[in-house]
């Protein structure tokens, strides 16, 4: 049992999931949507006293009319852009957050997390102030796992697909969702059939753009808006972060869990925003309430922000603790 977390909501069981999905909405979780929901009105109102645009919506509709600063994602999504592009400022921003605040609710009654903790958090609100797409890719990981639990193969690859427009969230956790639930290899390569289409086609239409998104990478590097990442602190050390995970004895609810709560500590760069993708799972009340020191970014800045790989952390340490304690008895 894990002491910080509901991880017994989280199985494969289509009925388990579904039972989620179609469970009464508790006042928390109306008053989380409603809140979240009046602060996309909130946010366009503070915009345009500001006079100043959200940073990465701005930058999803700019890159539909082929201007690529500072965007380092996958091309296949861009025809969403070019829709929202056409619409009012205003209005495709509303509509943008609305799918963001809608996704991080499915993606809590899927996985088994808890929605309104997720939705009132600190990272919610800074996804919804800049615009950010996390929420949406959070929606996307939860469509891929709704899919394989219900052994519908080809949703599952079209929300693995859309995941992967952020690579590092979506290829890592796709992959550990892809092993955390019992299928046959067989279907695992049938569930890779969409994103291999989708990607295909991408280059079909554009064969340079992953060499682009290396150069951009290269010579824009990526703003370090908060990233939780350990490896400014430790290096190269943080990969053994890894070894845990992957050799302790776990069951395979609880090694996604762990790799989950690797991911943001031990690649080279994850936004503090992107934690989104730990509140959605099963990990309890605390994490999420940890985040919320986020909201002293408005005294120390992006310091604040840094200082939240506590998060992950805790969610890491609440699983393999239990599991190093439980490995020394078995071997006395």
């Amino acid at each position: 049992m894990l002491p910080l977390a509901d991880i017994k909501n989280f199985n494969a069981a289509a009925d388990s999931v579904d039972k989620r999905l179609t469970a009464r909405l508790t006042k928390w979780e109306l008053f989380a949507l409603a809140f979240s929901a009046s602060l996309v009105g909130f946010f366009i109102w503070v915009h345009a006293q500001l006079q100043m645009l959200p940073f990465d919506y701005t930058v999803y509709i700019d890159t539909a009319d082929n201007i690529f600063q500072h965007y380092y994602y996958s091309t296949w999504i861009l025809p969403i852009f070019w829709l929202l592009a056409k619409l009012p400022f205003a209005v495709g921003f509303a509509l943008w957050n609305i799918i963001n605040i809608l996704s991080v609710f499915f993606a809590a009654r899927v996985f088994g997390g808890r929605a309104a903790p997720a939705l009132l958090s600190f990272q919610m609100f800074y996804c919804l102030f800049l615009g950010s797409i996390i929420g949406i890719l959070v929606g996307g990981l939860a469509l891929f796992w709704w899919g394989l639990t219900h052994k519908r193969w080809n949703i599952a690859g079209l929300g693995l697909i859309l995941a992967i427009t952020k690579f590092q969230i979506g290829l890592a956790f796709g992959l550990f969702l892809l092993f955390a639930t019992n299928i046959s290899w067989r279907d695992r390569l049938r569930v890779m059939l969409v994103p291999v289409i989708v990607v295909l086609l991408s280059l079909v239409i554009d064969p340079s753009w992953p060499m682009n998104l290396l150069n951009r990478l290269e010579v824009v590097p990526a703003y370090d808006w908060g990233s939780v990442s350990l490896f400014r602190w430790v290096g190269i050390s943080a990969l053994l972060l890894w070894l845990p995970p992957l050799l302790l004895k776990l069951r395979r609810t609880e090694r996604f869990v762990s790799l989950a709560a690797t991911t943001p500590m031990a690649v080279p760069y994850f936004q503090q925003v992107d934690l989104l993708t730990l509140f959605v799972l099963p990990v309890g009340w605390l994490p999420v309430l940890l985040g919320n020191f986020g909201f002293l970014f408005f005294i120390y800045q992006f310091k604040a922000l840094e200082k939240l790989f506590i998060v992950p952390l805790l969610i890491y340490i609440s699983v393999i603790i239990p599991a190093i304690l439980k490995r020394r008895q078995s071997i006395r």
